[in-house]
């Protein structure tokens, strides 16, 4: 198989499994289903991770602008790095892989969409949320409460590791907790936050 091949595969699937934990939900529940907490286990291993997607593009580096012999008929060769194609495709996987393995510092700001307008007359669940390692796993967590029967939105602050659910006042309390579980996180009710306080 050819070496650039390989290289750009490895700095790609080493810097995308730097960022499962927060890519790994996001797709998950963009296909509607769980993410069931699968990836937060490979959060531990992210600096290897990116570590081994530095090594695997700066190997693509040395193979693509080392000097090499160029074999020539007449017998005088010259030296020569690799193809222009070559060094503009690891280029293209170098964007690509800090595209992934940033994706938990960005994603945020993309992936959170505005959520329905709650009426005034809305009470609150508040809850204590763990399990959130990134920006990214506010979106996976509003988008799974926001689909419980009676709620109205849910505004997720990573940095409180806190929710705030907006509901109609018949919103199961449980329902909400178990769409925070089938995301992959755990919450609990936090004290007199459910269907205690209306909206101010």
């Amino acid at each position: 198989m050819n070496n650039k091949v390989v290289v750009g595969a490895a700095a790609l699937a080493s810097a995308g499994l730097a960022s499962i934990c927060c890519i790994g939900p996001v797709v998950l529940t963009g296909l509607g289903l769980g993410s069931l907490g699968l990836a937060a286990g490979l959060t531990r291993y992210r600096p290897l991770f990116l570590g081994l997607t530095g090594l695997v593009l700066a190997a693509g580096f040395y193979l693509a602008y080392r000097k090499r012999t160029a074999v020539c008929a007449d017998g005088s060769c010259e030296l020569r790095s690799g193809s222009r194609t070559m060094k503009a495709g690891l280029w293209a996987i170098t964007a690509l892989a800090m595209a992934a393995a940033t994706f938990p510092s960005w994603s945020a700001r993309v992936l959170n969409g505005g959520s329905a307008a709650a009426p005034a007359d809305a009470l609150l669940i508040s809850l204590k949320v763990s399990g959130m390692d990134c920006a990214a796993c506010t979106a996976v967590i509003r988008k799974s409460v926001e689909k419980v029967p009676g709620v109205y939105s849910a505004s997720v602050d990573f940095d409180g590791q806190r929710a705030l659910v907006s509901t109609d006042g018949k919103a199961d309390p449980q329902a909400v907790l178990t769409a925070v579980a089938a995301a992959g996180y755990k919450a609990e009710i936090l004290d007199g936050g459910s269907h205690g306080k209306p909206r101010s």
